[in-house]
């Protein structure tokens, strides 16, 4: 390859000294500004931020448990949230993070020292929390806003509510969390972002698919378990401090798993792809 083509490849990194915690935050940051001039990440965005003002203008005004808001804004469409929009989010940037790395071999470039494969990933995690802040965690605070503003601006509510308004950025850390390692995991596996965007997609629904069937035949509510999203309910309605509801094929039922089980089994998901994500750096970092 020619100085001319190495050159061109590589025009978007530039040398910057300072420790790790500068380099991670700068890869993390630059990306996620690079991202943001995606019309299709705009578009997703727009979407979230527009059925959170459906959601506010059609069901707010007849919900009395302001908890319930924010659990029906991480549904699905069918509950007018916005969980398609995040999976879809999570699907276009995440699947081409590190894919993307893999096929213009700059990967060698971030995993030279004194990078290691965990601030990598920390910084491609960061890319996403910030998209995620966006498309998710700001649409619940401006519902949070939204109710403090009908209670009159009373401090008073502020203090009522204050577990709700932890569990709003609680539980949007978790969501964010989960899509992000999923999808880096899909993107880091198969070097393509669209193979990743599919995979990563059909890793989050086509499980919840397969256990809402299975419910349907064997009425055992501990399938549910297998099922990425149906764990981030449960653990979401026990952060809201709400009774814990299932969704199968659009129909809701209260189920008693408690949260312990389903945050473990999500934790365990972290670890599976927090660590799926290494291992398969661990070939491609450069040692001296």
């Amino acid at each position: 390859m020619s100085e001319a083509r190495v050159m061109d490849r590589y025009r978007r990194y530039t040398a910057a000294l300072g420790d790790r915690r500068t380099i991670v935050w700068g890869m993390g940051w630059r990306e996620f500004m690079r991202l943001l001039r995606s019309k299709w990440v705009l578009l997703v965005i727009g979407l979230a931020w527009l059925q959170t003002l459906l959601l506010a203008l059609t069901v707010l005004p007849f919900q009395t448990e302001p908890q319930l808001i924010h659990l029906l804004l991480y549904g699905d469409l069918e509950t007018g949230g916005i969980r398609l929009q995040l999976v879809l989010l999570a699907a276009i940037t995440g699947g081409q993070l590190i894919s993307r790395d893999l096929s213009d071999q700059s990967i060698h470039l971030y995993l030279a020292r004194p990078l290691t494969r965990v601030d990598y990933l920390l910084a491609r995690l960061l890319t996403l929390l910030l998209l995620f802040l966006l498309a998710a965690l700001l649409p619940n605070l401006y519902l949070a806003l939204v109710q403090w503003t009908d209670a009159g601006y009373a401090l008073a509510w502020l203090g009522d509510h204050r577990w709700m308004l932890l569990a709003t950025v609680g539980y949007g850390l978790l969501v964010a969390v989960t899509f992000s390692l999923l999808a880096l995991a899909c993107s880091a596996l198969t070097g393509r972002s669209g193979f990743a965007a599919a995979g990563f997609f059909l890793t989050v629904y086509f499980p919840s698919f397969m256990v809402e069937t299975g419910y349907a035949l064997v009425q055992d509510e501990r399938i549910l378990l297998f099922s990425v999203l149906h764990l981030l309910d449960m653990v979401g309605h026990e952060m809201f401090d709400a009774p814990q509801w299932a969704t199968v094929y659009g129909y809701s039922f209260e189920v008693e798993l408690g949260w312990r089980t389903p945050f473990l089994l999500l934790a365990a998901v972290w670890a599976a792809t927090a660590s799926a994500v290494t291992l398969r750096l661990q070939r491609l970092e450069v040692t001296r």
